[in-house]
């Protein structure tokens, strides 16, 4: 996407799972005082985009040291939806697999000296927020997870080891999200007593934070749509999760 091809800070890192190599992408603090909360980004099922690392250069715009993980492995990046819809189901029908992908990431991720392995949290965006849900349910130590035009009907349902605070923030007309799975997540968050918070933007549809939704919808007839409210909102809700847990 033309919008997010400006320069990226961060750096490439290599982690293994069962002889496979992965590439996430590193963006860490400009003034590197040690050690920083981290932030560990689930992608979209494209993989990864020049907009998530585009993101991840704001996470540490913010001063927080945000990793990438790659899920499908050498960086993967999807060129058709297809490829994408293919690739995401293997790695949420394959859960062991996506645990032990998670792992390693975050095991890399906390050897880096700037990153203080008490304070870390996941975000996720579409296919990504449901992941980084799911990570969290398997009872990875995350602060905090918040998650952007996600799903909830998740690999990994909520269970009693979450220990995260959870936001899920989700348009309220996008279509990938049944209003049935949203009132099942709730009752099993609540069960557990999970402290968690669901937005939903009225009028707002799948993708809203990404500003190249509307061209990759119009290019593969996916009901994808940029909002600037809901992003401006979800961006501000971020940042006041993490601050509040870290």
């Amino acid at each position: 996407m033309s919008m997010y091809t400006q320069q990226h800070h961060g750096i490439s890192v290599t982690y293994q799972h069962q002889d496979k190599s992965y590439v996430g992408y590193l963006s860490l603090p400009n003034d590197a005082a040690s050690p920083r909360p981290g932030v560990l980004i689930c992608p979209e099922f494209w993989g990864i985009t020049n907009y998530i690392k585009w993101r991840a250069d704001r996470y540490a715009d913010l001063g927080y040291a945000a990793l990438v993980v790659d899920f499908y492995g050498d960086g993967y990046l999807a060129t058709t939806a297809e490829d994408a819809t293919e690739k995401s189901n293997m790695i949420k029908e394959n859960l062991d697999q996506a645990i032990g992908i998670f792992k390693s990431a975050m095991d890399i991720f906390n050897r880096e000296s700037t990153v203080d392995q008490n304070r870390v949290a996941a975000v996720g965006y579409c296919f990504g927020g449901a992941m980084a849900l799911s990570m969290a349910n398997a009872g990875f130590p995350l602060r905090a997870v918040m998650a952007f035009h996600s799903q909830v009907e998740l690999p990994i349902m909520p269970s009693e080891k979450l220990t995260a605070n959870v936001v899920v923030a989700n348009g309220a007309d996008d279509p990938f999200v049944k209003p049935e799975t949203i009132s099942t997540w709730k009752e099993q968050m609540n069960a557990i007593d999970a402290s968690y918070e669901y937005i939903s933007y009225e009028g707002v549809k799948h993708a809203y934070t990404n500003k190249g939704a509307n061209e990759k919808g119009k290019k593969f007839d996916l009901p994808l749509d940029y909002d600037a409210q809901a992003d401006a909102h979800s961006w501000q809700r971020v940042q006041d999760l993490l601050k509040e847990v870290f």
